[in-house]
């Protein structure tokens, strides 16, 4: 293998820039399992339709806690 074809598996593995509306989902799940239903986004934001998503993804869970997790 010449050094051209080489890939570094730290470059593909390591940490990457966050997804803020996957944290918004993640974040509302923490929310849901310890019974905080409030959202602190904006009203009418993508952030807030992802929370909800999350707050409502949870909420049909038959087990949110394994779900968090």
């Amino acid at each position: 293998m010449n050094a051209a074809t080489r890939v570094d598996l730290m470059d593909l593995l390591g940490p990457t820039r966050e997804d803020p509306l996957w944290e918004a989902e993640k974040s509302e799940w923490r929310c849901f399992v310890m019974g905080n239903d409030r959202c602190h986004y904006r009203r009418g934001s993508k952030l807030r339709t992802a929370w909800q998503s999350g707050y409502d993804a949870a909420s049909r869970s038959a087990d949110p806690v394994g779900g968090m997790l």
